[in-house]
């Protein structure tokens, strides 16, 4: 096994943290809230065409698709900033 190619620094959670090392304190939390801010705006629109679908206006995939990216966005924010929508 080659050095510095472990399990641990594999995959996108390494890729982020060490993306997250580099940047500042004030970075960060700009990162932080402008991700939370889309995770809102997402939850929103989720909601939006979970209506239109039982209004049958719309496919059942859309908010299945929202859903889907609002879980991907929350694992990019540590869990004490996770969107709770």
């Amino acid at each position: 096994m080659m050095p510095g190619c472990g399990a641990a620094e594999d995959g996108p959670v390494a890729a982020r943290r060490k993306l997250a090392k580099l940047r500042s304190e004030d970075e960060q939390k700009a990162v932080q809230t402008i991700l939370w801010a889309l995770g809102h705006r997402l939850h929103r629109l989720k909601e939006e065409y979970e209506m239109k679908t039982l209004r049958r206006e719309e496919p059942e995939g859309v908010s299945r698709g929202l859903q889907i990216a609002i879980r991907e966005l929350n694992e990019l924010l540590p869990r004490r900033k996770r969107f709770k929508g």
